[in-house]
């Protein structure tokens, strides 16, 4: 068996298998978020599902061990194929190497290698033959001086009055108060 084969056969997927396995997540996650909800909202339901986990919540205790140990089962056995595939493929003897890849360039290959590395090889090849980049020279400039803007003197209003805090809805909120209405204001106390 090739390396290509082995790879075109287990490793790729067509494009509509993987639009059809994110439909259906997308359809699965919709309705569990729709049962979720009912459950949350619907005392009916909710009488219905506690009702059912009460008188058969052993025998659904009993399917989950049982489908989690078949599903480790399962697993278990799989990766133990797979060892032994491993284990298959490192004790075949080694054929005999290649030259150099530029000089069977022309000529076919004796191993059947996977594109992408039959693409880096003849990229790692060609290197050799690449005229390399020009140097760039690079001029420093000197940065433009900078000018320091004189602050302009403004005179500085203030307020005379003590601010108060008055609270609309959830959040304070500070209001100034001028004096001639805080003596309005302790005036009508």
């Amino acid at each position: 068996m090739t390396q290509n084969a082995d790879f075109s056969a287990k490793r790729l997927m067509p494009g509509y298998a993987k639009i059809i396995m994110l439909l259906q997540s997308m359809v699965i996650l919709f309705f569990s978020f729709w049962v979720l909800q009912e459950y949350t909202y619907n005392f009916y339901f909710q009488a219905y599902v506690n009702d059912m986990v009460q008188t058969n919540g052993s025998l659904i205790a009993i399917l989950v061990f049982v489908s989690s140990l078949g599903l480790a089962l399962g697993l278990f056995k799989v990766l133990k194929s797979t060892h032994h595939q491993i284990g298959a493929l490192v004790n075949q003897p080694r054929s005999p190497t290649i030259g150099p890849v530029a000089s069977t360039s022309s000529a076919k290959q004796a191993t059947d290698l996977h594109p992408m590395v039959a693409a880096l090889k003849a990229e790692m090849a060609h290197q050799g033959t690449i005229e390399p980049i020009p140097q760039i020279e690079i001029k420093d400039t000197p940065p433009p001086p900078r000018f320091q803007a004189q602050p302009e003197t403004q005179q500085v209003k203030t307020q005379v009055g003590t601010p108060s805090t008055v609270i609309t809805g959830t959040m304070p909120v500070l209001k100034r108060v001028t004096p001639d209405q805080a003596q309005g204001q302790n005036s009508q106390r």
